[in-house]
C-alpha cells in the first residue's frame, strides 16, 4: 500500500447470508489470515485523543492512521489517511506531539522509544476477505469475543473520496445492510471492555461516540481458522 493512501470504510454486522450474497454479487475470495495488532500512544493519550492510531501489525509492519483534511463522511462511514513509510509516520508523530525528530528516529521503533510511547492494546484478529472490483470486504473475529465486517476502498487523492464512498455504501446496501445503525469497530469495543478510562477520555475528546449497546453477535464466529487469543469518527 503506498504511503498516504486514504481509506474509505463502512463497518457493518455480517449476517448468516453475507457470504452467499457476496458470491451472488461476483465477489472473489481473497484468502483468510490471522494476525496480532499492537497499538501505541503516549501515557497521556495525546495521539488517540487527536484521532491518530499507531499500529504495529505483526508480519506486516507499522502504520499510522490519521484523519485527512476533508468533509466528514456520513455517520455510517469513515475516512482515514494511512501512512506506512517510516519517514512519513515519524514526521506526523512528531508534528502531533510537538517534538522535533532527532537522529536515530529514521525508523519507527526508534521514534516510539524516544517519544515514550507505550502499548495500550493488543489483540488477534481472524479475517476472511473478499474482493469485488476495487472494493474489499473483510469479515473479522477478534479474540476478545467481538465480530465485525467492513467494506473498504483505498484511494490516492481526496478528490477520489466521494466516488469511493458511494461505491462502499452501495455494496453495503447490496449486502442487506442499508440501515442507519452505526456499527462500532474492534477498537471501540476493546477500549470499552478493557480500558474504560481510555474509552472515556476519547468520548470527552469527541473521537468516539458513546455505545448505547454492543451489537448483537451471532452465536457462530464469522471467521474460522488458526489464531491466538484476546464519532463522528470510528477508530480502526
Amino acid at each position: 500500500m503506498p504511503s498516504g493512501s486514504i481509506e474509505v470504510e463502512s463497518k457493518f454486522e455480517a449476517g448468516p447470508d453475507t457470504e452467499a450474497r457476496l458470491a451472488a454479487l461476483g465477489a472473489a475470495p481473497a484468502g483468510s489470515s490471522s494476525f496480532r495488532d499492537l497499538y501505541y500512544d503516549t501515557p497521556d493519550l495525546r495521539l488517540t485523543r487527536a484521532d491518530h492510531w499507531l499500529r504495529l501489525r505483526q508480519g506486516a509492519g507499522w502504520e499510522l492512521k490519521c484523519p485527512p483534511v476533508l468533509v466528514p463522511p456520513p455517520a455510517m462511514a469513515t475516512t482515514y489517511q494511512e501512512l506506512t513509510s517510516p519517514r512519513a509516520i515519524v514526521g506526523r508523530l512528531c508534528g502531533v506531539l510537538g517534538v522535533a525528530p532527532v537522529p536515530g528516529w529514521d525508523q519507527v521503533p526508534g521514534a516510539v522509544a524516544g517519544l515514550g510511547l507505550q502499548e495500550f492494546a493488543s489483540f488477534v484478529t481472524q479475517r476472511r476477505s473478499y474482493r469485488l472490483g476495487g472494493l474489499r470486504v473483510d469479515l473479522d473475529q477478534a479474540d476478545f469475543g467481538y465480530a465485525v465486517a467492513e467494506v473498504e476502498a483505498l484511494v490516492g487523492a481526496q478528490e477520489d473520496v466521494p466516488v469511493a464512498l458511494e461505491e462502499v455504501l452501495q455494496l453495503r446496501r447490496a449486502l442487506g445492510r442499508d440501515g442507519a445503525t452505526r456499527v462500532p469497530g474492534k477498537m471501540s469495543i476493546y477500549l470499552q471492555r478493557h480500558r474504560p478510562r481510555h474509552y472515556q477520555e476519547l468520548l470527552l475528546a469527541g473521537v468516539l461516540r458513546p455505545l448505547v449497546a454492543e451489537p448483537q453477535q451471532h452465536s457462530a464466529p464469522l471467521v474460522t481458522g488458526p489464531g491466538t487469543g484476546p464519532s463522528s469518527t470510528e477508530p480502526p
